[in-house]
């Protein structure tokens, strides 16, 4: 039994029995994926919808992608399927809003995988997730894995709401920066948590090694920070294996280790002869429990603080925190949501 109350119903088996017709709400690859999953368990979708500027005259899996005032005009009520990420505050007021007027749900597909957050997963992966909750620091990183797991389950807003933070809350009140740091940031993206970084440093720093596969946008991390001082970029992967690996770019921002064009590939361990990590940030599509086998040393021996992405592979809510204890038993383990739907940028913070 797990240590805290869970949904009776999971998202899935809510719009296996409902009587409301379904209105998928997105377009992308999470709507691609949910349609699989659908169609798994002979779950009807009704119509799609997408936001403002992307309905045009288009059709999605055979429907024709429709305004969401005309459903609006046309059902009394109706369950609406939210299938796509966004962290833009007019896009999540928009569906505040709509969830004022009807049932409004986002079934969690992982952003890598195909494992599906449902009763099955649940009663497979008890133990684990009791365990992971009895790891976390404080009670209210207690209080947000309930909610993300209530939230991956059933798929209510409400346990995603309820869990939100600033980012500055989680710098200030865990990680406590300090002017001196040396930061290795995995999956450095632009530089936009460089840029974090750098804000609550007072924009200064030891060290800083930011590594992105990605060439193209590698590129435009370079040209960036081209200027800074004790900055160094790498294009490449960092994983488990110091050597080659096949990196694919087709998905954009989640882009994975791959089929693809080869680039380099270097462990965490590897990465700090450089210099020590006093923070280490990763977010790396899926790969993260290989970047935290491939620091073994450097994580045992130094502790660095780290923020860690625990949203890519449904097991990571757990995997995560016990591989990090296993690591180093010292750590301090938090977990914090910031602003995203569905439960995207939410982080463990270990210090």
């Amino acid at each position: 039994m797990l240590q805290f109350d869970i949904e009776k119903l999971s998202v899935w088996e809510f719009l296996q029995n409902t009587k409301e017709p379904i209105i998928m709400y997105g377009t992308g690859n999470g709507a691609d994926k949910v349609f699989e999953v659908f169609n798994e368990l002979n779950i009807k979708v009704t119509g799609v919808t997408a936001s403002d500027g992307f309905v045009r005259d288009r059709y999605f899996h055979n429907f024709k992608v429709t305004p969401i005032s005309e459903y609006l005009e046309k059902y009394e009520k109706f369950t609406v399927v939210v299938t796509f990420g966004s962290s833009r505050s007019e896009v999540i007021e928009n569906i505040k809003n709509l969830a004022e007027k009807q049932t409004v749900l986002v079934p969690c597909v992982p952003v890598t995988g195909n494992e599906i957050f449902d009763r099955c997963f649940l009663e497979e992966n008890e133990e684990k997730l009791n365990k992971a909750f009895s790891l976390l620091a404080d009670e209210k990183s207690k209080e947000v894995f309930k909610n993300y797991v209530n939230f991956q389950f059933s798929g209510k807003l409400k346990y995603l709401f309820s869990m939100e933070s600033d980012i500055s809350d989680a710098f200030n009140d865990y990680l406590r920066l300090s002017e001196n740091e040396s930061f290795i940031d995995i999956g450095a993206y632009r530089g936009d948590t460089v840029e974090q970084f750098l804000k609550f440093t007072n924009g200064k720093h030891k060290n800083i090694l930011a590594i992105e596969p990605d060439r193209k946008t590698y590129k435009k991390l370079v040209a960036n920070y081209e200027n800074l001082k004790n900055f160094e970029a790498l294009n490449g992967a960092v994983t488990n294996i110091d050597g080659v690996v096949e990196f694919s770019s087709v998905a954009g921002r989640q882009s994975t280790i791959g089929r693809g064009v080869e680039i380099p590939a270097f462990t965490l361990n590897k990465l700090s002869e450089k210099f020590v990590p006093t923070y280490i940030k990763i977010d790396a599509e899926g790969a993260e429990l290989d970047i935290l086998n491939g620091g073994e040393k450097i994580i045992s021996e130094f502790k660095p603080k780290i923020k860690i992405a625990t949203y890519h592979k449904n097991r990571d809510i757990f995997e995560i925190p016990i591989l990090l204890n296993k690591l180093n038993e010292n750590y301090k383990i938090y977990m914090c949501h910031h602003p995203y739907i569905p439960a995207w940028d939410t982080d463990f913070y270990c210090v």
